[in-house]
């Protein structure tokens, strides 16, 4: 399995405590009830091991049906779709960078 390596050398890493960002690259359109999904299982993953997550974004504008990478309403990071909302991008990178910056 291609998740292997995340999940059976994530909990070896001393990760407690660290600053963690999470961003996730997927296509809005062919696969809206899976978008995103990875960054969801990453956030688990980095929660679990005792690290703290940053720079949860809106999904308001975003064009899906379900992800995993959707907690509470919002994202567990930045998320892009290069193939459906490529104008998009540029702009929403700007304003994670800078809400990053802010945390």
């Amino acid at each position: 399995d291609r998740d292997d390596w995340l999940y059976s050398s994530l909990p070896n890493r001393n990760v407690q405590g660290k600053k963690v960002a999470i961003f996730g690259v997927g296509d809005s359109a062919s696969y809206s009830e899976y978008y995103c999904d990875a960054a969801g299982e990453l956030y688990d993953q980095f929660v679990k091991a005792g690290a703290k997550v940053y720079g949860f974004v809106s999904t308001e504008g975003y064009e899906h049906s379900a992800s995993k990478a959707e907690k509470d309403g919002k994202f567990v990071g930045c998320m892009f779709d290069e193939d459906n909302q490529y104008d998009l991008s540029e702009e929403r990178a700007n304003k994670w960078v800078q809400q990053l910056k802010d945390e």
